[in-house]
């Protein structure tokens, strides 16, 4: 197939890329520039998505289209009236961030979305994935991700890459204490194969999917994960939700049951699909942070 990936640069793109080279797959990528791939094989064309003198620079046709920094109402309608019947597929990365907080159910692609602003870049992203989501059902074929916390190689957003830095300068990491709170967390490759799977399967078109394992992880699993990921020894040190907030301790994750969601991924399952243990995940990540120091 020939795919077109919007975005790329960082972390789940190259991933993507990767795993579409592997396959066979011809892949070009449109983003500003502003770190080049400098993949072999892979088209690289600059510009800026909100310009439309931009992405008529996109020339060709394409099977399938990987958005991967839609983020503001009009994204992908702009993106897809200058292609116009050139694309096949659009294939959108959401979040489950998307749904409604605080319902107390398991939410499943069916969950209703968030409508309140909770203010800041967070709140801005929230409510521009929710539009754009409304939005990509005007694109006749398409598939929505919605991926519950990335992690893995290259990761650049302050998650994983805390504890292994705790572990390495200090031999110790900080633990909230105590904390009812869970969280969901998927492997940065295997996001990449279910947006493969979703520009090359036609089981995929028209629906959305959460891109998660089920299991819910407490900080307390968090802290054997990394014991048995990084095969090295460090010690515990446990802080209070209020000692936390006071020092400013950057914790990942919800601390509190009330601040936690929990994300039905059985349907992506159910496709055949198998994620990757976490702990084989979290010792390749730790093995590529470790080596890339």
């Amino acid at each position: 197939m020939k795919i077109l990936v919007i975005g790329g640069s960082y972390f789940l793109g190259p991933a993507f890329i990767k795993k579409s080279i592997d396959e066979g797959h011809r892949v070009t990528v449109f983003n500003r520039g502003t770190r080049p791939l400098g993949v072999p094989g892979v088209e690289e064309i600059r510009g800026d998505r909100t310009s439309s003198a931009d992405l008529s620079r996109i020339t060709g046709e394409y099977d399938a289209v990987l958005d991967l920094c839609a983020y503001e109402k009009g994204d992908i309608l702009r993106v897809k009236e200058s292609l116009g019947d050139r694309c096949g597929r659009y294939v959108f990365i959401s979040t489950v961030d998307v749904y409604e907080r605080g319902t107390g159910k398991l939410l499943n692609e069916e969950a209703g979305f968030e409508t309140r602003d909770f203010g800041g870049e967070a709140g801005a992203y929230i409510l521009g994935k929710a539009a754009l989501e409304k939005e990509i059902r005007e694109c006749g074929d398409y598939c929505v991700l919605r991926p519950s916390v990335i992690y893995g190689p290259g990761n650049y957003a302050p998650r994983e890459n805390i504890y292994f830095k705790w572990i390495s300068a200090a031999g110790q990491i900080l633990e909230p204490s105590p904390s009812d709170g869970f969280f969901q967390t998927v492997y940065v490759k295997d996001v990449a194969r279910a947006a493969l799977c979703a520009c090359t399967d036609d089981s995929f078109a028209r629906r959305a999917f959460n891109v998660t394992p089920s299991e819910t992880i407490t900080y307390r699993d968090y802290t054997e994960i990394l014991r048995k990921a990084c095969g090295t020894e460090f010690e515990v040190i446990y802080v209070t939700p209020q000692e936390a907030f006071m020092q400013q301790v950057p914790f990942p994750f919800a601390i509190s049951r009330a601040e936690s969601e929990e994300y039905d991924g059985s349907a992506l399952e159910k496709t055949g699909f198998e994620y990757t243990d976490v702990v084989t995940g979290m010792k390749e990540t730790w093995e590529y942070y470790v080596h890339s120091r």
